[in-house]
């Protein structure tokens, strides 16, 4: 495990490698970014660097206490994640239990704290008195997709290290050189939001599905057969709702294609270029005002079933809606 590994990110590993190098490391730091971006590798990295024996390089990947750490035997690391939907006190109170214990191979200890914010109330504030009194040498690094629903008193006492979307360039480039084909990679960039995890995800076998239903319910919602609606409506009330949220975030990226190519915008700005030839048909019934509509109207319903709205009503509602819309195109 070295920072080679790494895709992107070098304003936040110069930083980090400077506090390696000074052995000036924060007490407790705070990663936050959006799911997949790359932020608990950079955690892990950390961590086996201030774990690691080398007096230069860290972590040099060949010392006992690296290869002990990515063989996850490390006893001067732990690791703390949600038990279910949230981290619950009596995690804490274990790891307040592994804090009071001296170093056994390393100078020092480290806890990757991951999904920081689900943390309990009661977890949260019993953590704080650690970040309050930190052991000599322990060092807490919190990983959480945003800092909102942390104490302000945690986030005071934490070093926090935004880190940012990848660049879709820089992305498909690193997917290409992992093997994916050089279409697909720029695909799973664009629509992955920069974020290497989720492009890898859009890779994978089925990666596509919600993308694809999404593009399904245009195709049928450009027939003429208005029992599409109700089809359609009833197989996406059946998801889970962060499954229907999905499929309506790749409507969204679809009609935003469909503006741009019924506007005759620039077409590199263009998510799924590979369902272009397609979204091209589909300018005819929907054209870029028809599409624009679409747009706004599939970002209300996104609203309101993130607002606990009735999924059922909202999606026939946004069904019956567009398909009037793809009605006054033609």
């Amino acid at each position: 495990m070295n920072w080679d590994e790494l895709i992107g990110h070098k304003d936040v590993v110069k930083i980090l490698q400077a506090m390696l190098a000074s052995g000036k490391v924060p007490h407790a730091l705070l990663f936050i970014g959006a799911a997949g971006i790359g932020k608990s590798l950079v955690a892990r990295l950390l961590a086996a660097g201030l774990l690691c024996g080398n007096s230069s390089a860290k972590p040099c990947g060949h010392c006992q206490a690296c290869l002990m750490y990515s063989h996850g035997a490390h006893p001067d690391f732990t690791l703390v994640c949600p038990d279910g939907a949230s981290i619950k006190i009596d995690q804490i109170r274990a790891l307040k239990q592994f804090a009071a214990l001296a170093p056994s191979v390393s100078s020092g200890r480290v806890c990757i704290i991951e999904d920081a914010e689900f943390m309990t109330v009661q977890a949260a504030n019993s953590l704080l008195k650690l970040l309050e009194e930190p052991p000599p040498g322990f060092v807490f690094i919190l990983v959480a997709g945003t800092a909102q629903p942390l104490l302000p008193t945690i986030l005071s006492r934490c070093r926090k290290i935004q880190f940012q979307p990848l660049p879709p360039t820089i992305l498909a480039e690193a997917l290409v050189s992992k093997g994916y084909a050089a279409e697909s990679a720029v695909v799973a960039a664009k629509l992955s939001g920069g974020r290497m995890g989720k492009a890898l995800g859009l890779l994978a076998p089925d990666g596509l599905a919600a993308r694809d239903m999404a593009a399904g319910m245009i195709e049928g919602l450009s027939g003429q057969d208005t029992v599409n609606i109700w089809n359609m409506a009833s197989q996406l009330d059946g998801l889970e709702t962060k499954e229907i949220l999905t499929v309506l975030g790749f409507l969204l990226y679809l009609f935003r294609d469909m503006v741009l190519l019924a506007g005759k915008h620039n077409e590199q700005l263009l998510y799924n270029i590979d369902l272009a030839p397609k979204l091209v048909a589909h300018t005819a019934k929907w054209p870029e005002g028809q599409s624009l509509a679409a747009l706004g109207a599939v970002k209300d319903t996104i609203r309101a079933i993130s607002g606990n709205a009735n999924s059922r009503l909202a999606l026939e509602a946004l069904l019956i809606h567009l398909k009037d819309l793809a009605g006054k195109g033609d």
